[in-house]
């Protein structure tokens, strides 16, 4: 089961400068311990291989949940670790496109008032930005 098919690698310039953000689009509809822990291995697996190769700031990620339906603890608890994971790299970490179900299990467990969520990713993109997709190695 992979749960990444692409990361799309974004740069745009905002008011402050230029700004790097990659995107993380999940496929599957169920993100719980086994998927919630694959993403954590790869976003810590990016965020050492970033730091050891350029020792800059770690670029800004958005997870796309479009696809996913159904949340569990477990997946909670894995963005969870992810979020925490960024931000100790001065980076943050943002969700876009959450369906009503799992909005829902966020507000419920009050995990929203925790992460930047946006309606899609396209609310956070200028229109005119060049995106670069890279295929993830399995």
């Amino acid at each position: 089961m992979d749960t990444i098919t692409k990361v799309n690698q974004v740069s745009f310039h905002p008011s402050l400068g230029q700004r790097q953000v990659f995107v993380i689009k999940l496929t599957n509809s169920k993100f719980d311990n086994f998927a919630g822990s694959e993403l954590l291995l790869k976003i810590e697996s990016w965020v050492s291989a970033n730091v050891m190769m350029n020792n800059q700031d770690v670029p800004m990620l958005i997870i796309d949940m479009e696809n996913v339906d159904f949340i569990d603890s477990q997946g909670l608890n894995k963005l969870l670790a992810a979020l925490r994971i960024m931000q100790s790299q001065d980076s943050n970490l943002l969700l876009c496109s959450l369906h009503t179900s799992v909005r829902l299990v966020f507000e419920i467990t009050r995990i929203d008032q925790l992460f930047a969520i946006l309606p899609s990713f396209e609310d956070f993109v200028p229109i005119s930005t060049d995106v670069d997709i890279a295929l993830l190695s399995r």
